[in-house]
């Protein structure tokens, strides 16, 4: 029996042509999936495609069908719309998988503060509209069907070693989570963010936020991604923001690794969201656990 993917988009219009999406059901066919796409996964009924009512609809579908996998398409902005209006018992009570990135951390933390259940971070069905790098589909191969994950020789800003649950994500959009109910408890929790087209004061606003609101004091340890294209105007490098991220955690009590390859670039790795992760800057490792079958 084939294992069905519905893809579904939550967040900004899916803009794809034909051919792309026929690529991204043929990525997933060969793969042995059945793959469809959400009735109003094309809907054009506002200007981040269908309504929040459609969007929604298509979300709790396919969850209430227990879909082996549900997808989003892209990111962009639009499903932190959804959170106050999903009825969160019927996902604690699905079996199903849900894979997302970028905008999509906003579900994907409140996803896990209202089920405690884990998901995939770090990809997209419009990832497949051309062939993906290869490490990332290995890397969703490995991840979706249950596999751990590890990274070694990565630096460090902070010395130290921690373990717990991995939430987080995109930096811009886990701030947007302050302050609401969809903030998942954040005692203990391994913080993993990154972000993307951000001048380098965005950034340090951004984290100077999360450290008075107390974020900094509760995480056990920091693992940042890649930080792209995050830069001052007439600026060719992303070095200087670098330099920002060294200064604002430099005295940090608790451990902060940099270097983990996931952010948005094509070469970049998808990773298990809401499960153990153990980070040691002594031996340059993080490992990630997978995701269990029962979800």
């Amino acid at each position: 029996m084939k294992k069905e993917i519905k893809i579904i988009a939550p967040a900004s219009y899916a803009l794809l042509t034909t051919v792309q999406k026929k690529n991204i059901i043929k990525f997933f066919q060969k793969k042995g999936y059945t793959t469809t796409w959400a009735k109003n996964a094309f809907n054009k009924t506002t200007y981040l495609g269908a309504s929040d009512k459609e969007k929604l609809n298509d979300l709790i579908s396919a969850f209430k069908k227990n879909t082996f996998l549900i997808m989003a398409v892209r990111g962009g902005y639009g499903s932190s719309r959804l959170l106050s209006q999903i009825d969160w018992e019927i996902l604690k009570k699905s079996t199903s998988l849900f894979a997302g990135f970028s905008d999509l951390t906003a579900f994907q933390n409140a996803y896990y503060a209202k089920t405690g259940k884990p998901s995939i971070t770090g990809f997209l069905a419009g990832d497949t509209k051309q062939k993906p790098d290869p490490a990332l589909e290995e890397s969703f191969d490995n991840i979706v069907s249950g596999g751990s994950i590890s990274f070694n020789g990565l630096p460090h800003f902070c010395k130290g070693k921690a373990s717990g649950t991995m939430i987080g994500g995109n930096l811009t959009c886990f701030e947007t989570l302050i302050g609401t109910p969809f903030m998942p408890n954040l005692k203990g929790k391994i913080l993993l963010l990154e972000d993307v087209g951000e001048a380098p004061y965005r950034i340090d606003r951004m984290l100077t936020h999360l450290k008075n609101a107390g974020v900094f004091d509760k995480v056990a340890g920091v693992i940042l991604g890649d930080f792209i294209n995050c830069r001052n105007t007439g600026e060719t490098s992303d070095q200087y923001v670098y330099d920002i991220l060294k200064n604002f955690f430099k005295g940090f009590k608790i451990p902060v690794m940099y270097g983990l390859p996931y952010g948005h670039t094509p070469q970049r790795f998808c990773l298990p969201f809401g499960t153990k992760a153990m980070m040691d800057t002594t031996k340059k490792i993080i490992h990630i656990d997978g995701i269990s079958n029962k979800h």
